[in-house]
C-alpha cells in the first residue's frame, strides 16, 4: 500500500539543466578556440586573446569506461542489496538515485559533431523510445503501453530532506492517454488521494448488532482506506473485497475503540463494508479515501505542459538512464564545446572498435588514436565526426582493468605519431599529452597492463630529481602507473621545453592525468588536503572505496585534477573542469605600476594577472631588488593571499562594497534596486537565490563545490580575472586600484608600514552592469566575460588644489562608459562617495559613446577647472572619434560634458591620448588624441573653455596607404630648438582578426612627428629609418643622425606581425615603448607571443647621438642596442623609473613567491633630465 500526503508540492516551471545552460553559454576555456564572442554586437571577444591565440594544439586521450557495471541505472557502490530499478523512492527518486530521472531537469539529445549548439541527435518518441543500455536506438518500446508502465514511475519529494520515507514523495507515471490529441496517445499521471465517502456519521447502533451495508464504487483507485473514528462504544469495522452487499471475502480491523483503519490494494470496482457494534455505538463517523491516478504533472496538468513532460521523460529514458548513457551525454556536451585547436583520441578501458571488438589490450595503440595525419589532427571536420561516432557507439561489458587502459596511453605518447605536426611527419616537441580516465568502478582486472612495481615511492625521482609529493609504499596501484608516465621522459632524444604551469612543472615531455569518479566516492575527502605520504593502500579491501582513493591518487601524481560525478550535468562539469584545467594558463594584459618613480627599494611595483580556466585574478607588490636590477622576487604582498587570509567565511557580510542602480547609489545587498536580477538560475544543480548570489560575489565561499552541500562554482581566490585593466596607485592615499572582471573595481591598502597590507578596503559594483549576467559567475558552467576591464585614473587633492581625491574608470571591454569616485578615504568609503555613474553593458542614449579600452585621464586645466578626459573607444553607436571632456567641480561631480567630436565619417574610435603642459604651470595646454583610422588630433587647452574642434596633424598609413590604427597611447616631448613631437606605434590587438596568419594584417609602424599647428600632408613628408643590426635577443636602430632639412618627423617600419598597442614613455630624448609579436603557435617558439622593449630617440628615430639608453645595452653588430628581446609573452606597456624599465612579461605567476614575471633594464638617465610620471605624460626636459 502507497500511503501518500495530502498535501499538494507546486514546482516551479522546468528551468534548463546544467547541459542546457551550455548550449546558450558554453564555457570559456573552450570556447576561447572556438572563436565565438558572446557578444555577438561587439568584434571583440568575450575572452582575453593572451589566451584563445594559437596555442600548440595539446593531444588528449579521452578513456571511457565500458565495463559492464556502466549498463547499470543506479549511482550507489555495486555491493549495494538493491537492483536499482525496483518501485521504491530509493531506487526511482533523484534524490536517492542521481542517475534517475529528475522532472527539474531538462533532458536533451546527445551533442553531435557539429559546432552548431543546437545540432543533437533526434528527440526521443515516448512511444518508441530505446529501451537499451548503450544505444540511442536498438530495442524501442511503448513507454505508454501498460506492460511498459512499471518502467515510468518517478518520484518527487515533497518536503526538504525526504530520505527513504515513501510519505514525503509524490509519485507519477507515464501511462497511455484516454485524450490522444491532446497528449500523444499518452499522459503523465500523479497517484493522489482523493475523498471517495464521508466523513459521515452514525448515529447508533445497538449492542451486537450491525450498521447497514455501505457500497463504496472505487473509481479504479489503487488503494483504497476506510476509517472510523470518533463516538462512544466499541465498533468494529468489516470490509468485504468482492461482493456489494457485504457479505464474502471479508478484511477487518477489530480493536479496542472505534479508531478503526482498513486500507485495500487494487480493490475491485465495487466494495462494501460496515460496522459491528461490540459494544453499543453512538456518534461514530467514517471516511472512504483512495489513491487514485490523476493526469498532472509535477509543473501542473495543462496539455502543453504534459507533452513537455513526455517528451523530458523520454529523453532522459533514451539518453541518460544508465552510467553508459549519462558519460556519453556528458562527454558528448563537453567535447562539443571543445574548439578546432585540440586533437582528440578516444579509446575504451577494453580497448574497443566502434564495432565492438576488443582489438587489443595489450597493445600500445588506443582504439581511436590520435588523427595526426588528417588536418594537423585538430578537433575539426572527419577528425570531430570520428570521434563523436566512437563515442556513441560505446557498449558495456566485462570487468575494470583500469591500469592497462591509462598504460596503454602512456605507451601511445611515448611513440612517434602523437607528436607529428601532419602528414609531413615533422614533430614538435612542446605539445602536451592529457589522458581522462573516467570509470565508474574498481579496477580489477589486469588486462593490458605491464608491472611498473612502486613507481612513487619515497625514493623515486623524476627527470628534475624531485621526489613524488605523495609517495606510498604499496606496488602496481593506479597512482604508480600515473606517475611512472609523468616522471619518465617519454622522448629521451626530444628537448625538453613542453609548456610548463603551476600545477605541472614538468618540461620533459610526459602524460598528465586526470580521473572522473562516475558515482562512487573513496574513503578520503577530496576536498582536503591528500594524505603524504599516501596512506590508503588500494591492494588491501578488494574491489572497495580504497581503489577511487587510488583514482585519485593517480590524478595527483599525474598533476591532473580529480572529479566525482553523479549525473550528467556533473559529469559534463568533471569534463569541462578537466578541459578547462588543460586549457588554463596564466597571463597579463595589465600594465605595471609604481609607486614612485624613484628607483630605491621603497618603491612598489604593482603587477596584475589572471589564470584561465579558473578565472582568476591576482596582484603582486613587490619592492625593486637590493641591487635595483629589478624587481624583488620577494614580494611584500599578494592580494590573493592577504585578501583571502583576512577574509573568513563570516567575513564577506562586513565588506563595503558599493553600487549604484536607478541612479541612486547603495550597499551592494539584497535591498538594493535591481537585486532580483541576481537570481538568474533555478531548477539546477548550481541553482542560487538573490541571496545566495549576492553573498557569494561579496565573498561567500561555503556554497562552492568542495564544500557541505556546495554547488556554485569553486574559486581560487577572491578576486576575479585582470585582465586588461590596470593597476593605478595613489600616493595620497598609499591605495591601489584595480579592476576585474567579478564585476567590481576594488581599492587595496598598498601601505608598506601598514599590518593590513594587501586588505581590500572596498569594492565598486559599477552601474552599468548587467546584473543578470553577474549571476552567472556563480554557474559553474560560467563563461568568461569582462565586467570591470578599464583603465583609471585618479587625481590627488593636491593636484587640484582643493580637498578631494577623485577616481575615474572606464568599464573596458566590458561596457560602455565612464564612473567617478571620491576616493579621499577609501577606507571610510560611504554612498555618498559614489559621485557619479554613466556605464552600461546594452544599448546606451549616448551615440558617441562606445567601449572605452584607452587610458582615462584626470587633469588640472586653465581656467582652474578640472576635467576627466575620455576617449570614446570601440563601436559607439555612431562610430566617430570622440573626445569626451567632463568638467568636474569641487566635489567631484560633473559640471558640463562636452563632446568633441574630431571624426564623424563612422567606423572609428579615439582609442588613445597623450597630453601636454607647455609652460609648466602643472595644467594641460594641449591634448593629443589617437583613433582606429591611424589619425592624430590635437586640441588646444590654452583657453578656460574646451574647444570647438581639433586640428588633425597626422593619419598613420603604410606603404600601401592602408590606414594603422592607434590603439596604444601618447609620448609627448620637446627638443632644444622648443618643436613639440608626439611619439607612438600603431597595431591592434584586439579581436581575433588581429591574429598573426590573418589575411588583412598590415605593416605597422614607430613614428614620431613635429606638431607645427597644421597637418602633415602624409608619410613621404617623414624621414624613413630601418632597424639595421639585428641579432638574437637584441637589435638596433640606424645610428645617430639628426632629421633631413624639411623632414617633419619620422617613421620606422616594424616586421609584420610586430605592433604597439601600448604607451610610450619619454625620458629625455628617449621614447621607450613596448612593441608585441603576438603568438603565431607555427612552432614551440612562437606559440605564447613575444616582443620588445624599445629605446629609440624621439626627436631623429635612431639611436641615441652619444652612449646608450639600456645601461648595459651593448652593440649589436655595428649599431648600439635598441630593443631587448622579450620572451616568454607578449611585453606590457614600459613602466619607467629613474634607473630601470620594466615591463610585464605578458606571462604571470606568484609561484614560489614570484613577482607576477617581469623584466627590467637598467636605463641611462639623460643628463639634467627626470622621467615622465607614468600616468601624467607632462613634457620632460631633453639632454
Amino acid at each position: 500500500m502507497e500511503r501518500i500526503m495530502k498535501t499538494k508540492k507546486t514546482m516551479s516551471s522546468r528551468k534548463p539543466s546544467w547541459l542546457q545552460t551550455l548550449a546558450v553559454t558554453g564555457f570559456t576555456a573552450l570556447a576561447t578556440l572556438a572563436g565565438l564572442p558572446v557578444h555577438a554586437a561587439t568584434s571583440f571577444p568575450d575572452y582575453p586573446l593572451l589566451t584563445g591565440g594559437n596555442a600548440i594544439p595539446p593531444n588528449i586521450m579521452l578513456i571511457l569506461d565500458d565495463s559492464g557495471s556502466m549498463e547499470r541505472s543506479w549511482m550507489w557502490a555495486d555491493t549495494d542489496t538493491s537492483s536499482g530499478t525496483s518501485d521504491t523512492v530509493k531506487d526511482r527518486s533523484y534524490v536517492n538515485n542521481s542517475l534517475y530521472y529528475n522532472p527539474a531537469t531538462t533532458y536533451l539529445p546527445w551533442r553531435t559533431a557539429s559546432m552548431d549548439l543546437t545540432d543533437r541527435l533526434t528527440a526521443a518518441n515516448f512511444r518508441s523510445v530505446s529501451d537499451s543500455a548503450t544505444s540511442p536506438t536498438a530495442s524501442p518500446i511503448d513507454l505508454t503501453s501498460s506492460s511498459n508502465v512499471g518502467k515510468t514511475y518517478f518520484y518527487v519529494p515533497r518536503v526538504a530532506n525526504p530520505g527513504l520515507t515513501t510519505s514525503n514523495y509524490d509519485k507519477y507515471r507515464i501511462t497511455s492517454s484516454s485524450s490522444s490529441t491532446s497528449y500523444g496517445g499518452g499522459v503523465v499521471q500523479k497517484l493522489a488521494a482523493v475523498t471517495l465517502l464521508g466523513p459521515t456519521t452514525i448515529a447508533s447502533i445497538g449492542n451486537r448488532n450491525w450498521s447497514s451495508c455501505i457500497v463504496v464504487n472505487t473509481n479504479n483507485a489503487t488503494s483504497v482506506t476506510i476509517e472510523t473514528s470518533g463516538g462512544s462504544g466499541d465498533g468494529d469495522l468489516y470490509v468485504y473485497t468482492r461482493r456489494s452487499d457485504c457479505s464474502d471475502n471479508e478484511t477487518s480491523s477489530t480493536g479496542n475503540n472505534n479508531n478503526e483503519s482498513v486500507t485495500i490494494d487494487s480493490p475491485r470496482a465495487t466494495i462494501s463494508f460496515r460496522i459491528y457494534a461490540y459494544t453499543a455505538v453512538s456518534n461514530i463517523s467514517y471516511t472512504v479515501t483512495a489513491q487514485t491516478w490523476s493526469d498532472m504533472t509535477p509543473s501542473g496538468n495543462t496539455a502543453v505542459l504534459q507533452q513537455a513532460e513526455l517528451q523530458n521523460f523520454a529523453n532522459w529514458y533514451q539518453y541518460h538512464r544508465t552510467r553508459n548513457k549519462m558519460a556519453k551525454a556528458g562527454a558528448s556536451e563537453a567535447f562539443g564545446r571543445l574548439g578546432r585547436n585540440y586533437r582528440v583520441g578516444y579509446d575504451t578501458i577494453w580497448n574497443r572498435n566502434a564495432g565492438g571488438a576488443t582489438i587489443g589490450t595489450a597493445g600500445s595503440v588506443p582504439a581511436y588514436p590520435i588523427p595526426w595525419a588528417t588536418n594537423g589532427g585538430l578537433f575539426e571536420g572527419s577528425n570531430r565526426t570520428d570521434f563523436y561516432s566512437r563515442l556513441h557507439g560505446t557498449g558495456a561489458d566485462d570487468g575494470t582493468p583500469l591500469k592497462g587502459a591509462l598504460q596503454r596511453a602512456a605507451r601511445y605518447f611515448a611513440t612517434d605519431n602523437p607528436w607529428k605536426v601532419n602528414s609531413t611527419g615533422s614533430m614538435l616537441t612542446c605539445r602536451q599529452n592529457f589522458a581522462i580516465l573516467t570509470t565508474d568502478g574498481y579496477w580489477n582486472d589486469n588486462a593490458g597492463y605491464t608491472s611498473v612495481g612502486n613507481a612513487d615511492a619515497a625514493a623515486s625521482r623524476d627527470v628534475d630529481n624531485n621526489p613524488p609529493q605523495y609517495p606510498d609504499t604499496y606496488s602496481d596501484t593506479l597512482a604508480d602507473v600515473a606517475y611512472r608516465y609523468w616522471s619518465t621522459d617519454l622522448r629521451t632524444g626530444m628537448a625538453n621545453n613542453v609548456l610548463t604551469s603551476a600545477a605541472d612543472p614538468a618540461d620533459w615531455q610526459h602524460m598528465v592525468t586526470f580521473g572522473v569518479s562516475i558515482g562512487l566516492q573513496g574513503t578520503l575527502n577530496p576536498n582536503l588536503a591528500p594524505p603524504t605520504p599516501w596512506n590508503v593502500d588500494p591492494n588491501t579491501g578488494g574491489e572497495g572505496p580504497k581503489r577511487i582513493d587510488d583514482l585519485w591518487h593517480a590524478a595527483l601524481n599525474g598533476r591532473g585534477k580529480f572529479v566525482v560525478a553523479s549525473n550528467s550535468d556533473r559529469f559534463a562539469e568533471a569534463l569541462v573542469s578537466a578541459l578547462s584545467a588543460i586549457d588554463s594558463r596564466s597571463a597579463s594584459g595589465s600594465n605595471i605600476a609604481s609607486s614612485s618613480t624613484k628607483t630605491d627599494t621603497s618603491t612598489l611595483t604593482f603587477v596584475a594577472g589572471f589564470t584561465s580556466g579558473t578565472w582568476n585574478g591576482d596582484l603582486v607588490a613587490s619592492p625593486f631588488n637590493a641591487a635595483l636590477t629589478g624587481v624583488s622576487t620577494t614580494p611584500d604582498w599578494i592580494l590573493s593571499q592577504t585578501f583571502s587570509a583576512g577574509q573568513a567565511n563570516t567575513n564577506y557580510r562586513n565588506r563595503t562594497v558599493l553600487t549604484m542602480k536607478g541612479g541612486t547609489a547603495s550597499l551592494f545587498n539584497n535591498t538594493m534596486t535591481g537585486a532580483s536580477d541576481l537570481a538568474a538560475r533555478t531548477g539546477q544543480a548550481d541553482a542560487a537565490t538573490t541571496d545566495e548570489n549576492i553573498a557569494y560575489l561579496r565573498g561567500d565561499r561555503t556554497k562552492e563545490v568542495g564544500q557541505t552541500g556546495g554547488t556554485l562554482r569553486r574559486r581560487t581566490g577572491l578576486i576575479g580575472d585582470i585582465v586588461n585593466s590596470s593597476p593605478a596607485y595613489s600616493e595620497d592615499t598609499k591605495t591601489v586600484f584595480i579592476g576585474a572582471n567579478d564585476g567590481m573595481l576594488h581599492a587595496i591598502n598598498a601601505d608598506s608600514a601598514s599590518a593590513t597590507r594587501g586588505q581590500v578596503l572596498f569594492s565598486y559594483v559599477p552601474k552599468g552592469l548587467d546584473y543578470t549576467a553577474l549571476a552567472s559567475l556563480s554557474a559553474t558552467a560560467y563563461e568568461h566575460r569582462y565586467f570591470v576591464d578599464g583603465q583609471i585614473d585618479v587625481i590627488s587633492r593636491a593636484n587640484q588644489g582643493n580637498s578631494k581625491n577623485i577616481l575615474v574608470a572606464a568599464l573596458g571591454r566590458g561596457g560602455r562608459g565612464v564612473f567617478a569616485l571620491d576616493v579621499t578615504a577609501p577606507a571610510a568609503m560611504t554612498t555618498s562617495k559614489v559621485l557619479w555613474d554613466e556605464t552600461t553593458q546594452g544599448t546606451t542614449t549616448e551615440p558617441n559613446m562606445g567601449y572605452v579600452l584607452g587610458r582615462v585621464l584626470i587633469r588640472k586645466g586653465n581656467g582652474d577647472k578640472t576635467y576627466a578626459f575620455v576617449p570614446n573607444g570601440i563601436e559607439s553607436p555612431n562610430g566617430s572619434a570622440t573626445l569626451f571632456v567632463y568638467e568636474l567641480n569641487a566635489n567631484g561631480g560633473i559640471t558640463s560634458t562636452t563632446r568633441l567630436v574630431a571624426d564623424a565619417s563612422g567606423g572609428n574610435g579615439l582609442m588613445s591620448l597623450g597630453m601636454a603642459d607647455l609652460d609648466g604651470d602643472n595644467k594641460v595646454d594641449t591634448v593629443y588624441g589617437g583613433d582606429l583610422k591611424g589619425n592624430i588630433w590635437r586640441w588646444d587647452f590654452t583657453g578656460n573653455s574646451p574647444p570647438s574642434s581639433a586640428v588633425r596633424l597626422f593619419q598613420a598609413v603604410d606603404s600601401a596607404n592602408t590606414a594603422q590604427p592607434i590603439t596604444g597611447g601618447l609620448g609627448v616631448g620637446r627638443d632644444n630648438t622648443g618643436t613639440i613631437f608626439v611619439g607612438f606605434g600603431t597595431g591592434r590587438f584586439i579581436s581575433s582578426t588581429d591574429m598573426p596568419g590573418v589575411a588583412t594584417q598590415t605593416t605597422q609602424s614607430l613614428y614620431g612627428i613635429k606638431d607645427q599647428g597644421s597637418t602633415i600632408p602624409n608619410r613621404a613628408s617623414l624621414q624613413a629609418r630601418s632597424i639595421p643590426y639585428s641579432g638574437t635577443a637584441t637589435r638596433g636602430f640606424e645610428n645617430y643622425s639628426a632629421l633631413s632639412a624639411g623632414r617633419l618627423g619620422w617613421y620606422i617600419d616594424l616586421p609584420v606581425p610586430e605592433r604597439v598597442v601600448s604607451a610610450p614613455t619619454i625620458y629625455g630624448t628617449a621614447m621607450y615603448v613596448s612593441s608585441i609579436v603576438p603568438p603565431t603557435g607555427s612552432d614551440c617558439n612562437s606559440s605564447i607571443g613575444s616582443g620588445f622593449l624599445n629605446a629609440i630617440n624621439l626627436f631623429t628615430g635612431t639611436s641615441p647621438e652619444s652612449g646608450s639608453y639600456f645601461s648595459n645595452g651593448g652593440n649589436v653588430g655595428q649599431g648600439i642596442v635598441g630593443s631587448i628581446g622579450i620572451t616568454g609573452g607578449m611585453p606590457t606597456e614600459a613602466n619607467v623609473t629613474s634607473a630601470l624599465a620594466t615591463v610585464g612579461t605578458g606571462a604571470f605567476s606568484t609561484e614560489n613567491g614570484g613577482e607576477g614575471n617581469t623584466s627590467s633594464q637598467a636605463i641611462t638617465p639623460p643628463a639634467g633630465g627626470r622621467p615622465a610620471r607614468v600616468n601624467w605624460r607632462e613634457l620632460v626636459p631633453a639632454e
